[in-house]
């Protein structure tokens, strides 16, 4: 879930290790982030309850992350927009770092031929980054999935925008904001639509910019034991018409400040996106007209030092291998040199020789998504020779740059 509007929370690296082996599409930018998919107050919940649901792993140079999305379609999964785009730099996260599972509950239970790649990621035209209002996009897989798609609200179903609802909510993971990660078993939790006047006052707070035409809020009363939180982005708020079929009404968006129960979660309206579905579902399905696209102008994103580190920690294990994998020793130490470049000076000791230098990372834009490239220039020398020969002067002194 967006909690603010400067990063989405969505992240994968509190996942299982397994899970993240067989999720995780391979790439030199190691995992980063900070939460993941979430119900708290929830209850264990079955892929027969819910056999649309899908889990989304995603990744590009800004690390890892994870959200929840829907089948609405054999090859077309409905998600958040910022979890399709990176909000800090404008730009679409690269199709190829996404994979999509799809029919467990489970995810140490998903088995690699319910993994999908993603052929395509498209954000609606008309999302607005600043304010997360149109908080949607799509997932076009590389290959149909059997998973029952999700029927969508249309503009039939605005009794169910009006407030009174009971909805239903699913995501994997962390259950209490203060507790980093949580189970891989799917969990689902109930929450109330409330009346857009009631809506705009109770989220005045954290939302001033609620708009009822495009989103709707849903708090679970009167207990206020359940609600989505960090990361459950993109997954579905599912409401029942009349003759008891489930239609998805809205899409994980915003929510309040610690995932405070009392403090009601806020949606994309599926009924205001559902035709731009519809459109892109026969283009896919049917061979139909490509959509218009959203045209943004990408920019580089801030650069930290955290990321700086592990970045380098990549490169440098890339080009040394075991020589830095095995070291010990290991400092890295950073200091920026623009917005989206920090230089790191390291050192480290490994198989009797002392390695030292620089290497500089930064982010690059790459077809208008974001990557990272280095270049380093590292020395070493034998220890025994630099520090106790007495003839530093006759050590033979080695690099490598990049």
């Amino acid at each position: 879930m967006h909690l603010n509007r400067l990063a989405a929370f969505v992240c994968a690296v509190c996942l299982a290790a397994a899970v993240l082996a067989l999720l995780t599409p391979p790439d030199k930018a190691s995992a980063g982030g900070t939460a993941k998919a979430s119900i708290i107050g929830g209850h264990p919940a079955s892929i027969a309850e819910f056999p649309a649901l899908a889990f989304v792993i995603g990744e590009d140079a800004t690390g890892a992350f994870s959200c929840t999305g829907t089948v609405v379609a054999p090859r077309v999964v409905l998600t958040a927009g910022h979890c399709v785009e990176n909000l800090e730099a404008a730009a679409l996260y690269p199709a190829g770092g996404f994979a999509v599972a799809t029919g467990s509950a489970n995810l140490n239970q998903v088995r690699r031929s319910a993994v999908s790649s993603v052929e395509r990621a498209v954000v609606y035209p008309r999302f607005a980054t600043s304010t997360l209002r149109s908080d949607a996009g799509l997932l076009i897989l590389s290959a149909p999935v059997t998973a029952t798609p999700l029927p969508l609200a249309s503009a039939a179903d605005a009794g169910l925008y009006a407030g009174g609802a009971p909805i239903e909510i699913a995501g994997w993971g962390q259950t209490n904001p203060r507790v980093p990660g949580g189970p891989a078993q799917l969990q689902a939790g109930a929450s109330v639509v409330l009346g857009p006047e009631e809506c705009q006052r109770r989220t005045k707070g954290y939302e001033a910019d609620y708009a009822p035409d495009l989103q709707l809020c849903a708090v679970d009363v009167p207990g206020r034991k359940s609600g989505a939180c960090h990361g459950d982005s993109g997954g579905p708020a599912i409401a029942r018409r009349a003759d008891g079929v489930a239609v998805q009404i809205g899409i994980v968006s915003i929510g309040g400040p610690n995932c405070n129960l009392s403090l009601p979660n806020i949606f994309t309206r599926v009924d205001q996106i559902a035709p731009w579905v519809a459109s892109w579902i026969a283009a896919t399905e049917a061979g139909g007209p490509t959509p218009a696209l959203a045209v943004s102008r990408p920019h580089l994103p801030p650069l930290s030092f955290e990321r700086a580190r592990e970045m380098s920690a990549a490169a440098l294990q890339d080009g040394f291998r075991s020589h830095f994998q095995r070291a010990s020793q290991k400092r890295i130490r950073c200091a920026r040199v623009a917005k989206a470049k920090v230089k790191c000076g390291v050192t480290w000791y490994q198989g009797g020789n002392d390695y030292y230098g620089t290497i500089t990372s930064y982010y690059v834009l790459d077809h208008g998504s974001v990557g990272w490239d280095y270049r380093y220039a590292i020395h070493w020398v034998n220890d025994y020779c630099w520090f106790r020969s007495g003839h530093r002067q006759t050590c033979v002194i080695r690099t490598e740059t990049q």
